[in-house]
């Protein structure tokens, strides 16, 4: 009985080492192919150049798995990815664990991808048959767009043909001085018509004498001449000279100035007014004038008046008997 129950301890210690190394055994074989599946997994990572860009799913399991950033972020680099990094993708990345510098290098990576798939396209559009409609369409911009061509060369060679004959036509005296010259030419008409008028014009009691313009400012001269934007005048008339004045004419000349006298318009709005004083101004003494163009001067803004006032006649008086 002794010997049987000492055999039973002996088969079950024996039984009981089995078993352990039967488990030790178990425990060493998944280890063992654990390491397997991680070394496959890096090696595969290893050849990075010669395999394909990392998924987003790929990326996840390096980062559940424990990879270091700085490992993870040299795969991105050797491998690329081959996905846009959207606003999915990046929750995806940052709940798996992804830092900053994983992220970044991600997000580099992802721009390239986009990068190469739009010029990808971009070659395959331009590389692809195109069909017979589309090679119609292309052919009607073509032709429309030649001929629009056509028409800018025609209304180029017109505009380049009126100006030469504008240019053939023009006369030779700027528009500018001959707008001055025919101001002027009005003005000397209305003064001979001044000067006629006053030799006519009877003197009763005295006897009247109208001087030249030569010698109008020895005898007669303006001071505190002041002007208007509307062409209002106004100053002081001084007797130069030993004898009475009177019926003193004044000139007020309205001289127009472009403002591109290089290119000035046709209508010139120039003039010339005449203003008599009819007072008589001793010797030494002086009158006041004020003069108010009717009607107005013309508001515009392609130039301004420049407005000069001078004494163009006048009869100078003397006594009866008295020597001129």
């Amino acid at each position: 009985m002794k010997k049987i129950i000492e055999n039973d301890s002996v088969s079950l210690r024996r039984l009981g080492r089995d078993g352990f190394r039967s488990r030790l055994i178990y425990a060493n074989q998944w280890h063992i192919l654990r390491t397997v599946l991680f070394v496959t997994l890096f090696a595969s990572f290893g050849f990075a150049q010669d395999r394909p860009a990392l998924t987003l799913n790929q990326i996840s399991v390096l980062l559940k798995n424990g990879v270091s950033s700085a490992r993870i972020a040299q795969l991105v680099e050797q491998r690329g990815v081959g996905f846009e990094l959207n606003e999915a993708a990046l929750r995806q990345l940052k709940a798996g664990g992804a830092d900053e510098f994983v992220l970044s290098t991600v997000k580099r990576m992802a721009a390239r991808y986009t990068d190469e798939q739009q010029r990808r396209k971009r070659l395959e559009e331009i590389s692809r048959p195109k069909s017979v409609e589309e090679g119609k369409r292309e052919e009607e911009v073509t032709l429309r767009m030649e001929e629009v061509r056509k028409r800018l060369q025609e209304k180029t060679r017109r505009s380049e043909e009126e100006k030469k004959i504008a240019k053939d036509q023009k006369p030779q005296q700027p528009k500018a001085e001959k707008g001055t010259q025919e101001a002027s030419r009005k003005v000397e008409e209305s003064k001979g018509r001044a000067q006629e008028e006053a030799r006519q014009k009877p003197q009763k009691g005295t006897g009247a004498t109208l001087l030249s313009q030569e010698d109008v400012g020895q005898v007669a001269s303006l001071r505190n001449v002041m002007s208007s934007e509307g062409g209002e005048v106004s100053g002081e008339v001084v007797n130069n000279s030993k004898q009475t004045l009177r019926d003193l004419q004044l000139q007020i000349i309205y001289s127009w100035r472009w403002k591109n006298e290089t290119h000035p318009g046709k209508d010139d709005p120039g003039m010339a007014r005449y203003h008599v004083l009819n007072r008589e101004i001793p010797s030494g003494q002086t009158a006041r004038f004020d003069y108010k163009p009717s009607p107005p001067l013309a508001v515009r803004e392609d130039g301004q008046f420049d407005i000069t006032v001078k004494v163009v006649g006048f009869a100078q008086v003397f006594p009866q008997g008295a020597q001129r």
